[in-house]
């Protein structure tokens, strides 16, 4: 058996090497651009996730102070506030209560969770003989209280 030298077959498989390298380097170029902005999302999500739950965390603790203040005032119509409360991870700050007696009583409330602070103000209606809210939100900062 005789065989004969092509070279049309040399020249393919050169070619496919080449063909082959050339992909190898595409896809390395490509492997190089994609994972630092993986990398990057994934850090970012992290920080994210960190920030909501501390949100969440300065939130609740903003109306645990509130409950908490109601229900001093409750108990002590000439009850003032300006007490800051240690809760777990969390404070919450209790400000000056606007007002006196029965009626038209304002209280401000704080609450943070590492470097989040969620604010609420609420207006009291009345106090006696059950507690009625006139409003209660969030605020950004405090308009209503000194």
């Amino acid at each position: 058996m005789i065989t004969m030298f092509h070279p049309e077959r040399q020249t393919d498989i050169k070619r496919s090497g080449y063909v082959l390298l050339l992909s190898v380097l595409i896809i390395g170029v490509i492997a190089a651009v994609v994972l630092p902005s993986l990398l990057f999302l994934g850090m970012n999500a992290g920080q994210v996730s960190v920030a909501i739950g501390e949100s969440s965390q300065a939130l609740a603790a903003a109306q645990g102070c509130a409950e908490y203040a109601l229900l001093k005032l409750r108990d002590a119509e000439a009850y003032t506030g300006n007490e800051t409360l240690s809760l777990n991870q969390e404070t919450c700050s209790i400000r000056s209560i606007g007002g006196i007696g029965n009626e038209h009583r304002l209280l401000c409330v704080q609450g943070q969770a590492g470097d989040t602070i969620r604010r609420m103000e609420i207006i009291v209606d009345q106090v006696f003989p059950q507690i009625t809210i006139d409003s209660w939100q969030e605020v950004s900062s405090f308009t209503l209280c000194p």
